[in-house]
């Protein structure tokens, strides 16, 4: 490494100088298999219903980092006919947990040079991984460059005890190299795009 290298151009996990983070950020999470929208939050409920109707949902998780928008998205979603939890008064509960058919969390951080979400404790140990279906709210101010901005970030976040990054649907090659999705994790993520904040 010469004293004129950037960490852009030795790590893939960074952004080049002429990357708009947010084109990134998109275009990264399409790549990895995600969907993607991007919104005001005047349309987030209406999305989040529209999205969990058009894959025949039923029971949604709901985790506490959605904040004070979780009420709103709970009542409208009830009013849909769908049945619908609070993440974590139902984490302890493998059988609720397991007829999950989607979780909707908010976002910590997402990564633009990478597509990647970060979750934190608010979401549960396992809100963004526990269903087929991940709905993951994140606002735009929360698009940070790359992993290296993330970790110098981290400490004021406000993760709580843990905090994980997600890039795209859950897959695995583990046996006879053939890729299995949702495994591990998710099969869908559908990124929602926040211009604006989730919950003022």
């Amino acid at each position: 490494m010469t004293e004129t290298t950037e960490l852009w151009q030795l790590a893939p996990t960074e952004l080049a100088p002429t990357d708009d983070p947010t084109t990134r950020f998109l275009v990264e999470i399409e790549k990895v298999g995600g969907t993607t929208v991007r919104l005001t939050p005047a349309e987030l409920v209406g999305e989040i219903t529209a999205a969990l109707a058009g894959l025949g949902a039923h029971r949604v998780g709901l985790t506490a980092d959605l904040g004070d928008a979780r009420s709103v998205i709970r009542q409208a979603l009830t009013g849909a006919g769908f049945e619908v939890a609070d993440y974590e008064l139902i984490a302890g509960d493998r059988e609720a947990v397991r007829v999950l058919d989607a979780t909707v969390t908010g976002c910590l951080a997402g990564v633009a040079a990478t597509g990647s979400i970060v979750t934190g404790g608010a979401a549960g140990r396992a809100g963004a991984l526990v269903a087929p279906t991940h709905i993951c709210v994140v606002e735009a101010r929360r698009i940070v460059d790359g992993l290296a901005t993330l970790m110098r970030l981290a400490p004021r976040l406000g993760a709580g005890s843990m905090m994980a990054l997600h890039t795209g649907p859950s897959r695995t090659a583990d046996i006879e190299k053939t890729l299995i999705i949702g495994v591990h994790g998710p099969k869908r993520v559908h990124v929602v795009l926040l211009d604006g904040v989730l919950a003022p």
